[in-house]
C-alpha cells in the first residue's frame, strides 16, 4: 500500500468511529440583516472545531475541510460492528475469503431486510464463485464495486483505499492543507453551482468572489446538473489543485461570466457557528447552526444567552441549512421534547428502539421559532427538523431536507478497504421513513438564480416575514 496513504487511512477510520411585542407588519429588509450576512458575532469559544466566524488574530488553515467537508458525506454515523463469523484471519490477497465476510457483513447488517428488491444470496453465490478468478487487487477492488452496487442504494458503497480522499472529500495531506477559502456544496435543489459562502480573509475574498455567485467552469470544465447532482469530481477540484484553481464565474444577471484564479492559503471568518438580531422590533434573533458534532448544545446555549442579555426574544429564526449531521438529541432538548419515532432496521424481525427526547426542556417552548432547512441538511439536521415539526414546536422554512436518514457505519475489510453500509433508519410515528423524502417545510421557497446574492437572502428574509406574522398573531 502507498505509504503516503497510511495517516489518510487512520485519520478517516477515526471518522467513521465517531458517532447532525410591537410592530404587526414585517419589515422588508431588517436593519441588522446586512451586517449578519458581512461579518457576524461569534459565541465564546469551546472546543467545538467549528470554523469561527469572526477573523481571529492568526487565520487557520483549511477549517472547513476537516469539519464540514469531512462530515458532509458520513450521513448519520453509527459505531461499527465487528464482521464475525470467525474471519478475522482473512488475509489481503484471499480473495474468495474477502468476498464472503463481505456478503456475510451485507446480509447480517444491511438496514433492509428485501436488499432493495435483490436475491442477496444469489448476488453473494455470483460474486463468491467470480472472485476465486481474481488475480490482483485492482480486479477485487473493481468486483467488489460492483457487488456492493447491486444493493443499488445510494449510501452503501465499497470504497477501495487510494480513494479515501475523494469519498470523504478530504484533501490528500489532511486538513492542514491550504485552501480557496470557500464552500462549495450544492443543495439537491440547486440547478446552479453556488458559491455558499466566501471567508471574510482568503483566496477566494481576495479574487472578489461573493456568497451567492454561480460557477460555471472548473478548469475549464463545464459543469453540468445530470439526475445524479452535480459532479463530485469535477467540484472536488476546487480543493484539490496545487496552489490555485481557476474558475469561471457569474457575478450577476448584468455581468458576463469572467475566468478567475483562487490562489490557495490561510483563511479566516469563515461560515460557522454565530448569531445576530435581526430585527429590533419585534425583537427577533437569527443563529446559525453549521453542524451537530462536538459542543453544538452549548454553543446554542450561549447564542440565545447572548440574544437575551438584555431582554427576551420575541421570536427566534434558528438556520440549519448546509448543515450536514451529526447528533442533534440535545439540540432538540433545548426546545421541545417527545417521542418522534423510532430506530432500527426495516427487517421482520428487527428490534426498535423508542427515539425520544427527554426533558427538562432548556430553553423554552413557547417563543415564536421558524427553521430554515435546505437540500443540503443532512441526517441529523433532519432529525432535529422532524422534531420541530412534529412538536409543532416550529415552522419551517426553505426547501425539503436532503432525505438522507440512514444510519451509516463502515466495516474493513483485510486489504484496508471499507464497505459504507446502511444499518439503521428512523421510522416515523406513521410508519413512514423520511429516506429520499426528507422534511417537507411548513413554507416552501426555492433561493431561484440569484436569491443568494440578496441580502438578507430570499429565504431568510421569507423566515423573517413568517415569524413576524407569528408575533403579531399572538
Amino acid at each position: 500500500m502507498n505509504k503516503r496513504l497510511i495517516p489518510l487511512i487512520i485519520f478517516i477510520l477515526a471518522l467513521l468511529l465517531a458517532a447532525c411585542g410591537a410592530s404587526a407588519t414585517p419589515t422588508a429588509t431588517p436593519e441588522a440583516f446586512p451586517g449578519l450576512l458581512a461579518s457576524a458575532t461569534t459565541p465564546a469559544p469551546t472546543d467545538t472545531p467549528a470554523p469561527s466566524a469572526t477573523p481571529g488574530p492568526e487565520p487557520t488553515k483549511n477549517p472547513l475541510m476537516a469539519t464540514m467537508e469531512a462530515l458532509k458525506n458520513k450521513v448519520t454515523v453509527v459505531p461499527p460492528t465487528p464482521a464475525g463469523g470467525g474471519q478475522a484471519n482473512i488475509s489481503a490477497d484471499d480473495y474468495a475469503g474477502m468476498a464472503e465476510m463481505a456478503c456475510n457483513i451485507v446480509k447480517d447488517n444491511y438496514v433492509r431486510g428485501n436488499f432493495n428488491g435483490a436475491n442477496w444470496d444469489a448476488v453473494c453465490q455470483e460474486y463468491e464463485k467470480r472472485a476465486q478468478q481474481v488475480k490482483n487487487q485492482e480486479e477485487f477492488w473493481d468486483m467488489m464495486t460492483a457487488m456492493i452496487a447491486e444493493l443499488h442504494d445510494d449510501h452503501s458503497r465499497f470504497v477501495r483505499p487510494d480513494r479515501f480522499a475523494a469519498e470523504f472529500d478530504l484533501p490528500d495531506e489532511g486538513s492542514g492543507k491550504p485552501w480557496p477559502g470557500m464552500t462549495v456544496w450544492p443543495a439537491r435543489e440547486d440547478e446552479y453551482l453556488f458559491i455558499w459562502n466566501v471567508c471574510d480573509q482568503g483566496g477566494a475574498a481576495d479574487a472578489g468572489l461573493h456568497r451567492g455567485d454561480i460557477i460555471t467552469a472548473i478548469e475549464g470544465e463545464k459543469v453540468v446538473k445530470d439526475d445524479n447532482g452535480f459532479p463530485r469530481e469535477l467540484i472536488h477540484k476546487i480543493y484539490t489543485g496545487d496552489d490555485r484553481v481557476t474558475l469561471t464565474v457569474w457575478q450577476g444577471p448584468d455581468e458576463t461570466p469572467r475566468d478567475v484564479t483562487v490562489k490557495y492559503g490561510d483563511a479566516a471568518g469563515c461560515d460557522g457557528w454565530y448569531y445576530e438580531v435581526a430585527s429590533e422590533d419585534p425583537y427577533i434573533g437569527y443563529i446559525r447552526v453549521p453542524e451537530y458534532s462536538g459542543n453544538a448544545e452549548t454553543n446554542i446555549l450561549d447564542m440565545l444567552e447572548r440574544l437575551e442579555q438584555d431582554r427576551p426574544l420575541a421570536g427566534l429564526i434558528y438556520d440549519e441549512r448546509h448543515n450536514p449531521g451529526g447528533n442533534a438529541d440535545k439540540a432538540i432538548a433545548i426546545f421541545t421534547t417527545g417521542v418522534f419515532g423510532k430506530m432500527g432496521k426495516l427487517r421482520d424481525d428487527a428490534t426498535l428502539t423508542i427515539w425520544r427526547i427527554r426533558g427538562p426542556v432548556k430553553w423554552n417552548e413557547t417563543t415564536p421559532m421558524v427553521v430554515l432547512t435546505d437540500g443540503a441538511s443532512h441526517s441529523a439536521a433532519e432529525y432535529f427538523a422532524t422534531a420541530m415539526k412534529q412538536s409543532g414546536r416550529a415552522a419551517l422554512v426553505g426547501m425539503p431536507t436532503a432525505g438522507n436518514t440512514e444510519g451509516i457505519t463502515g466495516f474493513n475489510l483485510p486489504d484496508g478497504s471499507i464497505i459504507r453500509l446502511a444499518v439503521e433508519t428512523l421510522i416515523l410515528p406513521d410508519g413512514k421513513t423520511m429516506e429520499g423524502t426528507g422534511v417537507i417545510p411548513d413554507v416552501q421557497i426555492p433561493l431561484g438564480q440569484w436569491g443568494l446574492h440578496q441580502k438578507p437572502d430570499v429565504q431568510l428574509q421569507k423566515a423573517l416575514d413568517t415569524i413576524s406574522e407569528q408575533i403579531a398573531g399572538r
